[in-house]
């Protein structure tokens, strides 16, 4: 008996060593690969960017969640995947643009790797009556991950300066 009393805490010493060192082995592990994260979150954009460019507003929304929150330029707040596309079916699409083109210029995860936001650049031509017209922007995207999928919950865009 005495030697099982003298053996318990040599016991119990080694196995809160061993807890300890498991503990710091998973510490030093990333629990996510943020940079296939942000690949994945910027090609996504890329693809939304894409539908837009190609006027598919069936396509554009299905890159967002259901109740995703759009602020445009000069206009209320939208919230929603039948308001977003009503916004580019009824106006953005009607504005008569030359051409399109966007980039993206950030990308950040968090460390939890299920939020995320991508901001960039957007360029309009439109063809005006002494030649063309550019108008430059920004935007704003908040993603989630959403049953593995990274999906836009939130889009703010606007213009670098007013429109002529």
């Amino acid at each position: 008996m005495k030697k099982l009393l003298m053996v318990l805490p040599l016991v119990f010493l080694l196995c809160f060593a061993f807890s300890c060192q498991k503990a710091e082995e998973a510490a030093e592990e990333p629990a996510v690969d943020i940079a296939l994260e942000k690949e994945a979150v910027s090609k996504v954009a890329e693809m939304m960017v894409a539908a837009e460019v190609r006027q598919d507003a069936d396509a554009a929304v299905s890159f967002c969640t259901d109740d995703v929150i759009v602020q445009p330029p000069d206009m209320p707040q939208i919230i929603g995947t039948q308001a977003l596309h009503d916004l580019y079916t009824g106006y953005m699409f009607k504005l008569g643009y030359e051409s399109f083109l966007s980039g993206s210029t950030e990308t950040v995860v968090s460390p939890s790797g299920d939020m995320a936001f991508n901001t960039g650049w957007n360029l309009f031509v439109f063809k005006g009556p002494d030649g063309d017209i550019e108008v430059k922007g920004k935007y704003l995207s908040v993603m989630m991950k959403i049953n593995g999928e990274w999906k836009i919950a939130a889009i703010a865009f606007n213009n670098d300066q007013p429109a002529k």
